[in-house]
Parts: C-alpha cells; structure tokens; sequence
C-alpha cells in the first residue's frame, strides 16, 4: 500500500499514545481489578457455593474466561470513547488537515486500544491461581491470542460508534445498548447448553455424566440444569463474542461449547473484517461536526 495511505510511523505514534494514555488512568487501573474481584472472587465463591460444579468444574473456574472478557470489552470501550474526547478538544481536526495519513492514526488507535484491552484482560488472568486455574506459558500466549482478536473486534465496532457521536452521553447509551448485550449473551456467566451441575454432596463419576447425556438427562436427583428458550439460544448463537470466548474457555479449561473449527473461524476473520470497517470508518467520516 502507497505511503500516503498508511505510514508505519503514524501507526507507531499512535499505537504509543494509546499505551501512554492508558498508563497514566488510574481509574482504569482500579476498574480492571475492582471488576475481577466482583466478578470473579465474590460472584464465582458466592455463587459457587450453590452452583457446586459445571463440567467438573467451579463455577469460579468457567466464569473465569467471562471475566477476562469483560475486562476486555471495558478496556476496548474506553480506547474508542477516547475518540469523542479527541474531537471536543480538538485533536482530531488537527489530526485531520495534518500530512499524516487518517487511515494510519486510525489503525494506529485500534491497535492500540486492542494491545490495552490485552493488558486489561491479563489483570483479570493474573486471578486464575485463585480460583484453581494453573496454566504454562504455552496457554497464556494462546489466551494473549484470543484476548487480542477480541480487542480488535469490539474497538473497531467502538471507533464505528464514536466516529458518529458528538457527545460522551450519546457514545455511552449507544455503546452500552450494544457491547453489553454482546458480554451478557455470550454464555460468560451460564453455560450455553443443558448440562449436568453438582448434587450437593455427591459427585457424578464423569463416565456417569456422559451416559447421562447421551441420553439426554440432564438433571439428577437434586442437580441443576441451565437450557436456554429457544430464541435466546438464536441470539446467543448470533453473537459474535460468544465463540471467541468459547474458545478462550477452551485454552484455559480445556472446555468448550461450540465447533472449535467455528471459534477459530470467527476469532480470525471477524477481527480483520472489523478493523476494516472501524479504520475506514474513522478516516472516512472522521464523526459529525
């Protein structure tokens, strides 16, 4: 690609500026460790406590991926609502009638916003010891991996958002209506399909559970069940987020709901495709004045 549209050096600059900007917020900081001890210490042991097992597993132990996300999602919300700010003061415009080519600052910024929402979601992996999960570097660099192409999917869709908002409180009620539902709909905090949950004092031998499920019974004498009404499963199916994050439960639990083949298709191409959207989006528009 021509020079004069993307310049390697503005990408630099920008990718930097998002890392110093990110360095400096406090607030962030707190947001991402306050979230994960909420999350992930007081609703998996509390809700644990009831929920005994799913899968063989704590139910702080499968919320754990759901909470790595959702530090992600913050963290990639916050890089794209930057960009209102750079346009009430200014910045933006200056960027705009500057040499340096828009697509390059915008692709600087979403990999930027992408690296930090990776940060933020490795302060919530740091937790993982807590609650049990013990990974080798192998399985941190592939959880990096997939942290990463949800961090470029959902600043690209925040860039498209606020390339067309004038004010935080539009950016705010727009993001919300759309990144939420995107979290809450991807199986982070129930599982996505009927399963077998702990019987309070007895635990299901796993050739057991399988032959049950063979079956299909799904509860038994006293367990739980979690099967979602058909038009929430579309929804949930529908979502993008719910197959990255199938596949981040897969690197840290060995432990999957969907075709991984699937999972791997989307957390490849769907980043790409919406980087596109978000970096084209940005220096085509560059938002209403």
């Amino acid at each position: 690609m021509p020079a004069r549209f993307l310049d390697p050096v503005i990408v630099w600059v920008m990718w930097r500026r998002e890392l110093l900007r990110s360095r400096r917020d406090r607030g962030q900081w707190f947001g991402g460790i306050s979230r994960t001890v909420l999350w992930l210490v007081i609703l998996g042991f509390g809700l644990g406590a009831s929920f005994r097992d799913i899968e063989g597993y704590t139910y702080g132990q499968y919320i754990l991926p759901g909470v790595i996300t959702l530090n992600v999602i913050f963290a990639s919300t916050q890089s794209a609502m930057a960009l209102v700010w750079d346009r009430e003061v200014g910045l933006l415009r200056e960027v705009a009638v500057s040499p340096a080519p828009m697509l390059s600052v915008a692709l600087g910024k979403l990999l930027g916003g992408a690296t930090v929402s990776v940060i933020q979601g490795t302060v919530a992996l740091a937790f993982a010891p807590l609650v049990g999960v013990f990974l080798e570097a192998p399985r941190v660099l592939l959880a990096w991996a997939v942290m990463l192409s949800v961090g470029v999917f959902l600043t690209a869709v925040g860039l498209v958002i606020a390339s067309r908002m004038r004010t935080f409180e539009g950016f705010g009620s727009i993001s919300n209506g759309v990144v939420l539902p995107l979290y809450f709909l991807s199986g982070s905090i129930f599982p996505l399909k009927g399963i077998i949950g702990g019987v309070g004092f007895l635990e299901i031998p796993d050739e057991l559970r399988r032959q049950l499920q063979a079956i299909g019974i799904h509860t038994l004498a006293g367990g739980w069940v979690v099967q979602l009404p058909g038009w929430l499963q579309a929804l949930v199916y529908a979502n993008p987020v719910t197959y990255q994050l199938d596949l981040l439960r897969h690197v840290l639990l060995d432990f999957h709901q969907m075709p991984l083949e699937l999972d791997l298709a989307v957390a490849l191409i769907l980043p790409l495709l919406a980087a596109g959207a978000g970096a084209a989006a940005m220096a085509r528009g560059r938002g209403p004045r």
